[in-house]
């Protein structure tokens, strides 16, 4: 197989999917057509115009390539503007994934210095190399990526194995009992998992053709595109069958209404309705708008608990781990798949990196410093496609709340998943509310990680997040030599900042919207007022959170402060509704991304935080260390 074409783009490192198709074109249409001319919508305007210029369009691109959120629009908008392959020296797993299921094929070399606009290429999938004039440039793929890139898919491989567990009429309730597999060598939590599921034992590079799977959650963004797509490539099969369309097991499936609730838009409307109306007919549990986001009320409702493995159609469906789990996001195909059989399919162990926590956060510290620095000394791409393990006894002074947060933002650095030990502080928290029997998880000594690292936890202090990548992140006591740095930026990841002033601040989304995080903002803001040229949204992530915060007159606190309180939803982080930004808005978010246009404009600035510095710039109308305000 040969493909000429092309190279029409050449991007740098971590290019992200908001970076490829902004976020509030997701819910307007399920055409993949009306996609085409959002791509590169903020980040690289001319890109559509440019790609007409050619039949075959090939990207060329650094590092950690389609990073981010795991909507499968972003491979739509590329296939629909020409784009055929995309070279590049790593590709983030969810974007790697989705352009196989969509067979828009990704190379990997180790190089791409030698790539030049307008080159004329040939890519030769017989002899894995790139004809680049009188040069060969070798890449990386395996022959069973080759293979579904070529059939343009896994559609076919997943609808004859529907075929045959339906002609064999195999009841997949999947249900997996823990089989108490014994290795006889040393294994990490997750390599535990996974040979429980599949009765048989298995370590980090072992592929696995069709993986199991306990749970899988639909948001109402990807939600209406992925059952389409299960309506329309599915119906067939269970026609031959004589039997009405179905799921694996209504009972393991979960909608969640949370992104744009109240709708915001006529196609937002519909899509929750076709949702709703689905769910119905399928008795499948349908949380309503307001209930709160995905990865808070499965968990407070006990459906998620140690040792289980879980699907859901976001990139933060990594918080999970923070129960034992193992817990990853995938896009519109792979839930769709999931949807009819229960599986995922062809996945790869990934490696797993250990970090052992000792000490305890100082007064004015949380989990959210605690990750931000993390990022900062592993990089946006440095646990690309790995699995982050949390332990060690630090981890006892960590809250539930607090691992959430942490599990939720390991995405931000690239990893696959999170997955944190089981001890007392778990075990309390899902005995009281667990639906389901469970078995806990712990590594076995000695196992084989890739890489170890220690953290003293007593060590930090509040850290700070400048636009426009998570990474971007400085200790708030450097902050204005930081401030420094940015005022010369080099590239689009580092924002031109001239001042610490802000004219928003945001409090909620599913990395921290909890309880304990509104307790630790009302703390600064109670006697205080949010300043006057600041406004300041704060979005409780649960119905429940948000009950128990006004039971306990706690969002009394905010609303004299002058805090604007919304019903749960995931709120200005999704760039939607409630609080979209203009072109001179400078944000304080405790959200997880401040991507150029992730909450409106393009050249608006987020800066990331945690709740705690959120509160205390609102009050000061810059960005200030909330020790100020609680160390008095």
């Amino acid at each position: 197989m040969e493909i000429k074409g092309i190279v029409s783009s050449i991007f740098p490192d971590n290019i992200n999917t908001d970076d490829i198709i902004p976020a509030w074109t997701l819910q307007e249409s399920l055409d993949q057509a009306y996609f085409k001319k959002y791509a590169f919508y903020n980040y690289d305007p001319d890109f559509v115009a440019r790609c007409k210029n050619n039949r075959i369009n090939i990207i060329v691109a650094g590092k950690n390539f389609g990073c981010g959120s795991s909507r499968e629009q972003a491979v739509y908008a590329l296939k629909k503007n020409g784009v055929a392959v995309i070279i590049a020296e790593s590709f983030s797993n969810i974007f790697y994934r989705n352009a196989l299921n969509n067979g828009l094929l990704l190379i990997t070399v180790n190089n791409i210095s030698l790539f030049k606009l307008q080159d004329k290429l040939e890519i030769n999938l017989k002899k894995n190399i790139v004809l680049l004039k009188n040069q060969i440039i070798p890449f990386k793929i395996s022959n069973e990526d080759i293979r579904v890139f070529s059939l343009g898919g896994k559609l076919c491989k997943v609808k004859n194995h529907l075929n045959i567990i339906l002609t064999k009429k195999t009841n997949i309730k999947n249900k997996h009992p823990k089989q108490n597999f014994s290795s006889v060598k040393s294994q990490t939590i997750v390599e535990k998992i996974i040979s429980d599921h599949l009765g048989k034992s298995v370590f980090a590079g072992n592929k696995i053709e069709m993986l199991p799977i306990d749970i899988l959650f639909f948001n109402e963004v990807i939600g209406p595109v992925s059952l389409k797509y299960f309506c329309e490539n599915f119906s067939d099969i269970y026609t031959k069958h004589n039997q009405k369309i179905k799921v694996f097991n209504p009972k393991r499936i979960f909608f969640v209404l949370d992104h744009s609730v109240p709708s915001s838009s006529i196609a937002v409307s519909e899509g929750i309705s076709y949702m709703k109306s689905f769910a119905q007919k399928q008795g499948i549990h349908c949380y309503k708008e307001g209930d709160g986001i995905e990865h808070v009320v499965l968990m407070e409702d006990g459906f998620i608990i140690p040792g289980q493995i879980i699907m859901g159609t976001d990139s933060h469906t990594s918080t999970n781990g923070a129960l034992n789990t193992l817990a990853f996001g995938v896009g519109t195909s792979d839930a769709a798949y999931a949807l009819a059989t229960g599986y995922l399919y062809n996945f790869e162990i990934p490696q797993t990196i250990r970090i052992d926590l000792i000490g305890k956060f100082p007064a004015g510290v949380y989990a959210k410093d605690f990750i931000l620095y993390l990022i900062s000394q592993l990089g946006a791409d440095g646990a690309n496609r790995r699995i982050v393990e949390f332990g060690g006894q630090g981890l006892k002074a960590i809250s539930m709340d607090g691992r959430c947060t942490i599990a939720n933002m390991t995405v931000e650095m690239g990893a696959r998943s999170a997955i944190f030990d089981y001890d007392q502080v778990l075990e309390k928290y899902v005995n009281s509310r667990a639906n389901f029997s469970y078995k806990p998880y712990l590594p076995d000594k000695n196992c084989n990680y890739e890489k170890e690292i220690n953290i003293n936890l007593s060590n930090l202090e509040p850290c700070v997040s400048f636009p426009h990548k998570p990474g971007n992140i400085t200790f708030i006591s450097q902050i204005k030599d930081y401030l420094e740095k940015n005022l010369k930026p080099k590239t689009k990841d580092f924002a031109r900042i001239h001042s610490l002033k802000i004219t928003n601040a945001f409090l909620g989304s599913c990395t921290n919207g909890r309880y304990e995080d509104f307790l630790e903002a009302a703390k600064i803001l109670k006697g205080n007022k949010v300043h006057k040229n600041v406004n300041f949204i704060a979005i409780p992530a649960s119905r429940r959170i948000y009950n128990q915060l006004m039971k306990e007159r706690i969002l009394d606190i905010f609303s004299e402060a002058g805090v604007n309180i919304e019903s749960s939803n995931c709120g200005p982080c999704f760039g939607k509704h409630m609080g979209v930004l203009g072109r001179d808005a400078q944000i304080i978010s405790s959200s997880n991304r401040n991507y150029t246009g992730r909450m409106g404009s393009p050249e608006a600035k987020i800066f990331l935080a945690s709740p705690a510095t959120v509160a205390a710039s609102a009050l000061a109308g810059e960005i200030v260390d909330p020790r100020k305000y609680l160390l008095k």
